[in-house]
């Protein structure tokens, strides 16, 4: 009896030494090794969202995009504004479109979205520009509305303030701001300022809605097909088909300023009467139906004779000119056309 009660303590004694020195057993220096450990697994996740973004970007300008990624025959991606541009540039030259990577043929029906590598992107990690916090791509945008780092105009700005800082300055600044105990006498050529822009606006608005209660108010919805004069070096120029208003026929025929090596390109348009008549007409160029290139309509006036059958160039503004490109690259361009006898 002895014995065994002997045997079973030693037994004990040998189990809970093994387990004291157990190798799963959390001692301090086993802790330190799955913190070097988890930093090192932190490490690698790291470096493989970074070698995966280096991979994912566009063949042209080399960025990892933030909009809509397109893709040649072959896979070689582009953002959306770069694809744009390649088809814009390739219709000014009058040439074939290709990818800048393997030049293979391009167009608006042989390249596709690639949505894989647009939902891989968003989840990746990137870092705020403003103030270096970690985090996925599609989580940045509500971040940087509400980052503490990012810039924001003074408070006392509509009263001339041009400092700009970041927000969790702002407070700050805005006590310590000398425009807030400037006399008026000193801000008064501010407000004159922003004033006459307003003023502007309103002009622009009054105008137009001036123009739309007309009587004889008629809108029609034209397609613009790219064209090459007979110079010695063919220059594109667009024209739409006749169409036929106030009982005689008419079109439109458009120009664009700036070649392939300008980022700020142009697109004017103006009214051509076939025929021989005098009238005077008012007339304003807008979005068709589809369109989503948002343009700012301006109300232009022309008096036609028999000698003078065609209106000025009117410049089409567009709220983002980049949007030129994406009309560029369509193989027609569509615009509705108001027009007014007066």
């Amino acid at each position: 009896m002895s014995n065994n009660l002997q045997y079973s303590r030693d037994l004990e004694e040998n189990l809970r030494h093994s387990r004291d020195s157990s190798p799963d057993r959390e001692t301090p220096r086993n802790k330190t090794k799955r913190i070097k450990v988890g930093n090192d697994r932190e490490a690698q996740i790291l470096q493989f969202h970074e070698k995966v973004s280096d991979l994912l970007i566009c063949t042209v300008c080399l960025a990892n995009p933030n909009t809509e990624i397109y893709q040649c025959h072959y896979g070689h991606l582009m953002c959306i504004g770069c694809f744009y541009r390649l088809l814009a540039d390739a219709r000014i030259k009058d040439e074939q479109a290709r990818c800048p990577k393997c030049r293979v043929d391009m167009s608006r029906n042989s390249c596709v979205r690639n949505l894989v590598v647009e939902l891989l992107l968003s989840e990746l990690l990137s870092d705020c520009i403003y103030c270096n916090a970690t985090m996925s791509r599609n989580r940045l945008e509500s971040h940087t509305k509400e980052c503490k780092g990012r810039p924001v105009n003074c408070t006392y700005i509509k009263v001339g303030c041009t400092w700009t800082g970041p927000s969790h300055s702002s407070h700050q600044h805005a006590d310590e701001c000398d425009f807030q105990h400037r006399p008026a006498r000193d801000i008064i050529a501010h407000i004159n300022k922003s004033d006459r822009k307003h003023d502007d606006q309103i002009g622009r608005f009054r105008s137009v809605t001036s123009f739309m209660s007309h009587a004889k108010l008629f809108f029609t919805d034209i397609v613009l097909s790219p064209h090459r004069t007979d110079d010695f070096i063919p220059q594109l120029f667009y024209e739409s088909s006749k169409f036929n208003l106030f009982g005689h026929y008419w079109l439109v025929r458009g120009r664009v300023q700036g070649d392939e090596h300008n980022f700020q390109r142009t697109l004017s348009l103006k009214v051509v009467l076939k025929g021989k008549s005098s009238m005077e007409v008012e007339f304003c160029f807008t979005r068709d139906a589809y369109s989503t290139v948002d343009i700012i309509p301006e109300v232009s006036r022309h008096s036609y004779t028999a000698e003078d059958s065609e209106s000025d160039y009117v410049e089409i503004k567009l709220v983002q000119p980049l949007d030129l490109n994406n009309l560029l690259a369509e193989k027609s361009i569509k615009f509705r056309l108001y027009m007014a006898q007066l």
